[in-house]
């Protein structure tokens, strides 16, 4: 049973997210939480754990939950059903995709699309800093805002630093000062 609800709740995850991995970072942490399959901390382990990991990030959470829930199968049952609504999306497009290309409407689609994804986008921003920034600790608080704003403006003003360095850069300074 936990194998089709983990199809069925991922597999809704992706048919109704439009925007890439980040805009569906809401629609699961809702299914995690209201499945009561991990805690808001674990939840958010598994988004640091996917961002860093090679692949979409989207994919790579829902992987992670899926083990988390039902082991190696879950895994393999999350990733695929949450993949499977794109795959079939653009199965369907390539195949009328010259019949629209010229339609109107389609601009009208993508006008409507895209304040959507920012909003899901914006919201995936916020899972992540709340519990980062708002916490009953102030001097935990005050040092995540440094680490943030140091990171924001230098990424802001001096392009050339790669991000693999400030990934490493942060991690260890997260180690040390944490």
């Amino acid at each position: 049973m936990i194998y089709f609800t983990l199809f069925y709740e991922f597999f809704k995850v992706g048919i109704f997210s439009f925007g890439g991995g980040l805009a569906m970072l809401p629609l699961m942490q809702d299914v995690v939480f209201r499945q009561n399959w991990l805690t808001e901390q674990q939840f958010l382990d598994i988004i640091a754990i996917s961002q860093v990991t090679p692949g979409p990030i989207a994919i790579n959470t829902a992987t992670f939950v899926g083990h988390q829930v039902a082991g190696i199968p879950g895994a393999l049952v999350a990733t695929f059903s949450s993949a499977l609504p794109s795959f079939i999306v653009i199965i369907i497009v390539a195949s009328f995709f010259y019949k629209i290309k010229n339609n109107p409407k389609k601009e009208y689609f993508f006008k409507g699309v895209k304040p959507v994804t920012l909003a899901l986008i914006s919201f995936a921003g916020i899972i992540v800093a709340k519990p980062t920034f708002f916490v009953n600790n102030y001097s935990q608080s005050l040092k995540a805002t440094l680490i943030f704003i140091i990171v924001f403006l230098g990424t802001k003003y001096i392009t050339k630093i790669n991000p693999i360095i400030i990934l490493l850069s942060t991690s260890l300074l997260g180690i040390f000062i944490f």
